[in-house]
Parts: C-alpha cells; sequence; structure tokens
C-alpha cells in the first residue's frame, strides 16, 4: 500500500499558519496597556505598569517680604518752654514710612483743635493741642515734626520745633487719632512786638499739602528771630 507524500511546500504553509494563530491568541486583549505619567507631589511623574515608561519634572519657587510693625501713639505731655530750635520752616520734617507708601498724607486726615487749648491764665505760655485723624480705610504712619505756620496780616511765622523730646513712630488706625502740641507766648504790653494770627497753617510730616486752622487766642509776642522763642511745636504723638 502506497503512503501519501507531502510535499516540502505544503509543510511549509502549515508551519506558517500554525504561528499565526499562535500569535493571534498572545494578542487577544488588544496589546499591552499604554504608558500613564501622573503627577506626584515631588514633581517626579510616575509610570503604570506596562512596556514604556515615561518620566516628568517640575520645579518651583517663591520669595516672600514681610515688615514689622510700627510703634503706636503713647499721648502727649506739655513740654517746658524754650525747649525748641529756630529755623522753622513750612514744610512737616520727619521721616518716610517705607516701599510701602503708609505714610499718612493730608488729604486722609481730619485736622482740629482739641477742646480745653489755649493759655489757662494771663502772662501763662498757652499750650494748643492739634488732632489729627485718620479717616482713610487704612493704617498710616508718621514721624517728626508737622510743619505750622502761624498767619496774620502780612506776617507769617513758621514756628521753630522742640528738640527736648525726640519724635517716636506714630501707626494711625483708620478713625483712630494722635495729636501734637504748638506751644506759645501771650503778648503782654511793654513785652516786645505783638502779633494777631488769625490762622494756624499745617502741614504733616513728610507732605507738602497744608490744611489750615483758625487761631481763636489771644495775641502772641512775636519771636521769629529768637534762638530760644517761647512758641514753638512739638512732634506728632509727643509724650
Amino acid at each position: 500500500m502506497l503512503r501519501p507524500r507531502t510535499s516540502p511546500l505544503a509543510a511549509v504553509v502549515s508551519l506558517a499558519a500554525g504561528l499565526t494563530l499562535t500569535l493571534t491568541a498572545c494578542d487577544g486583549s488588544g496589546g499591552g496597556s499604554d504608558t500613564v505619567a501622573t503627577d506626584t507631589p515631588s514633581g517626579t511623574a510616575t509610570a503604570s505598569t506596562g512596556t514604556g515608561t515615561g518620566t516628568g519634572t517640575g520645579t518651583g519657587t517663591g520669595t516672600g517680604t514681610g515688615t514689622g510693625s510700627p510703634g503706636v501713639d503713647g499721648g502727649r505731655t506739655m513740654a517746658p518752654s524754650g525747649g525748641s530750635t529756630g529755623g522753622g520752616t513750612g514744610a512737616g520734617t520727619g521721616t518716610g514710612a517705607g516701599a510701602d507708601g503708609t505714610r499718612c498724607r493730608t488729604s486722609q486726615l481730619a485736622f482740629a483743635v482739641a477742646p480745653g487749648s489755649g493759655a489757662q491764665s494771663k502772662g501763662e505760655q498757652g499750650a494748643i493741642t492739634v488732632t489729627l485723624t485718620n479717616r482713610g480705610v487704612k493704617s498710616c504712619v508718621m514721624k517728626g515734626y508737622p510743619g505750622v505756620d502761624l498767619v496774620g496780616g502780612p506776617t507769617r511765622w513758621s514756628l521753630p520745633r522742640q528738640t527736648s523730646e525726640s519724635p517716636s513712630t506714630v501707626t494711625v488706625r483708620p478713625g483712630a487719632t494722635t495729636t501734637f502740641t504748638v506751644f506759645y507766648l501771650p503778648f503782654d504790653k511793654g513785652d516786645g512786638q505783638e502779633f494777631r494770627p488769625k490762622s494756624i497753617v499745617v502741614t504733616p510730616p513728610n507732605e507738602t499739602h497744608p490744611h489750615t486752622l483758625p487761631w481763636t487766642y489771644s495775641s502772641v509776642l512775636l519771636q521769629d528771630g529768637a534762638t530760644h522763642p517761647g512758641t514753638y511745636v512739638g512732634p506728632v504723638g509727643s509724650k
């Protein structure tokens, strides 16, 4: 009995078909999972399982600055007569409030004369307390001397500063008030030249815009050429 013979070509075809079936079965899931990168707190990507890998890096930087709170107004007390220096000017003098621009500006302040100001008896040095109220929405800072001019007729007297007390930084919160004091020597007949002021022109420290208040007190002994006059101004927030 004769056996059928298989040709070499047929054997090759059968082997190729078998390999094709085998490969199709192994890939029945549609292939391996794709690589997915996820963010991590460190900034390095983590890859899921699979045949590929993925990495990613991220960096971040930040800077910040801060400033401390200035001091708070501590009130005031009267200064003795003669504690002053000559050479006053109309502009307020003091130190700036820094880069944040929080210095008190004339436009945000309300000016007034406190009740009870003025000389209490004849021949006595008078003291006028001027109040500065912050009517803005943010705190502001002052340090130094206001510019104070007494004006009456053709005379304008820029008062000297009291130097017996060092200025301190004053923070004025919204709606809060700080003060400074104008000391004056009333005129008495036979003392010298009489000066009748009509107004007080006030310029806050580090400002150039003035505010005018009425003068409702007695005449003043004019000492605009004296080295230590009895009329002068104290610093803002003086104690």
